[in-house]
């Protein structure tokens, strides 16, 4: 018997103990073939469908124009326009080269039917994150007044769009696996920026950020931690707990710096929605370990 045999023939690690070199080097192994599986069925929904190109391009051509629109402006205002247009096209790329590998899950659910398009239920979930960092970028102007008031301008109706993309879907379709994976990525990405930016321009405190953003965090790294232990890679999709966590913080980053705008006290609304945002974090991560675990 080879020694190769014999590291075959190895008994599975008891549920609980460390995972071996080996179990962490398989399980790199499968995100990457689960990255490459993902940008082929991308490629092949390319190279298969005109109409999914065109939409492609033009939601991608959209989100250019805002983001270089927004990284202009912020840069002018600051006088860094090149600074500000670089950092906007970076993002632009990151954000398109990620709207491009779920092209394969351009289908709809349940029937996951093959879409003609992105549809605009996605659309405006790629707006949303298209917007996300040119947003930050007006937060870190010079000039505190004229920060605040070009941020909330830019992030109101950005953060609107987080339930115009889900009722539009609901109402006139389409529902689709992309969607459905999308969202909760988006949230996270747009709704801690935004709580980013509201705690540099002293809108929210730090406590209330750190419940907005460690809520995304914490199943993240969860899922990086526990994914050597996964029978299958789960699914990314919205929970209940999840969806009125990101309600309530929108509600709170939108209302604190309201009553901060208007010099009225900000810590029974925050200690509220605090509560509020600290159970539904909670719930959100030992929903989302549940469903990890016994996927």
């Amino acid at each position: 018997m080879n020694p190769e045999q014999k590291v075959d023939e190895e008994e599975p690690a008891a549920p609980g103990a460390k995972p071996r070199p080996r179990d962490r080097r398989e399980a790199a192994r499968g995100q990457l073939r689960a990255l490459v599986a993902l940008l082929g069925q991308a490629r092949e929904r390319w190279a298969a469908s005109p109409s999914l190109r065109r939409s492609f391009v033009f939601w991608a051509a959209l989100g250019l124009l805002l983001g270089l629109a927004s990284g202009l402006g912020a840069g002018i205002v600051g006088s860094r326009a090149d600074l500000g247009l670089i950092l906007a096209l970076i993002w632009w790329m990151l954000t398109t080269a990620a709207l491009f590998l779920g092209l394969g899950l351009a289908v709809s659910y349940p029937a996951r039917r093959p879409l003609p398009g992105l549809g605009l239920p996605n659309g405006l979930t790629a707006v949303r994150a298209y917007m996300a960092l040119p947003i930050i970028l007006f937060a870190t102007l010079p000039g505190q007044y004229l920060a605040r008031d070009l941020f909330l301008c830019a992030a109101a109706p950005v953060a609107l769009l987080d339930a115009l993309d889900g009722w539009v879907a609901r109402t006139f379709g389409p529902v689709s696996l992309l969607g459905r994976a999308l969202d909760p990525i988006m949230d996270a990405t747009f709704f801690s920026l935004a709580a980013v930016g509201c705690l540099w321009l002293g809108l929210a405190p730090l406590w209330l950020v750190l419940l907005v953003v460690v809520r995304y965090a914490l199943p993240a790294l969860g899922f990086l931690l526990l994914y050597p232990w996964l029978p299958r890679r789960p699914d990314m999709v919205a929970t209940r707990f999840g969806k009125v966590n990101t309600f309530a913080g929108g509600v709170a980053l939108a209302g604190s710096s309201l009553l901060v705008l208007g010099g009225m006290p900000t810590l029974v609304f925050d200690l509220v929605l605090g509560v509020i945002l600290a159970a539904t974090a909670a719930g959100q991560v030992v929903s989302l370990t549940r469903r990890t675990l016994t996927a």
